[in-house]
């Protein structure tokens, strides 16, 4: 799967691991990957959103889509 980033300057194939870090000393949630040229898929206003967003990209995975646009936000 292809994964637009959120700022929409680069698209990467899925990496292996995609995951959700809080941004330390504020509730804002960054969805983040392995890649080494884009660690930060998309960052969001909590933690919670970020969570939301990285269900998407699984629930878009899991039926077969092949591309994904990180919410703009």
């Amino acid at each position: 799967m292809k994964i637009m980033v959120q700022d929409q300057t680069i698209i990467i194939e899925q990496p292996r691991c995609v995951w959700v870090e809080q941004i330390p000393s504020s509730n804002e949630g960054i969805v983040a990957s392995n890649s080494r040229s884009v660690p930060v898929l998309g960052k969001y206003a909590t933690i919670d959103r970020a969570k939301e967003v990285l269900k998407e990209v699984f629930e878009y995975q899991r039926n077969g889509r092949c591309n994904f646009y990180m919410p703009q936000e």
